[in-house]
């Protein structure tokens, strides 16, 4: 067996074995976050190399006033873009002033996560090995993964609740209330 045939061996090993992982991992991230992923689709975000705002999943000439009628799906999303998306930015210009802002927040280990994900999707999509510690991370962080988006759910640690006047308005005042 020569080089070549070699190297496309483990190649495809390494995608039969890499690729499911990583999209049941983009999958299950997505099914946790399906709100917030949904809720960005066809919004606009900076782009700095243009210096003009673009739009998340919209269609080339959509405006930002226009909001597609389209269902926004979140599993449209590739692995790719799921990193991508924390590197964006939001532009907010108000009062004579500029703020950026992230365009979508991740947690630290999950946008970590994700630069590995996408870079092994992207290198193995393109018919490039991965390394071996790349496809160590990915099989010792799965299952962790797996189960902190899909076992874990998220927490409310409080409720505010107003209290009421005794004509029946709202007084301005609130109370914490953690008992549900």
């Amino acid at each position: 067996m020569n080089k070549y045939e070699s190297e496309h061996r483990e190649l495809v090993a390494q995608v039969a074995h890499c690729l499911p992982l990583i999209e049941t991992e983009r999958a299950a991230f997505i099914k946790a976050e399906y709100g917030r992923l949904a809720a960005i689709i066809g919004t606009g975000y900076w782009n700095k190399e243009i210096e003009d705002y673009e739009i998340f999943h919209g269609r080339k000439g959509d405006e930002l006033a226009l909001i597609d009628d389209r269902p926004h799906d979140p599993y449209a999303i590739t692995v790719e873009e799921m990193y991508w998306i924390t590197q964006q930015y939001k532009k907010i210009e108000r009062c004579g002033t500029e703020t950026y802002t992230l365009f979508f927040n991740m947690m630290p280990e999950d946008k970590e996560r994700f630069r590995l994900l996408s870079d092994m999707w992207h290198k193995l999509s393109h018919g490039e090995l991965v390394s071996e510690e790349q496809i160590r991370q990915l099989d010792e962080g799965h299952d962790r993964f797996i189960d902190g988006k899909l076992t874990n759910p998220v927490k409310v640690v409080g409720n505010i609740e107003y209290d009421q006047a005794p004509d029946g308005g709202l007084n301005g005042g609130f109370n914490f209330n953690n008992s549900f």
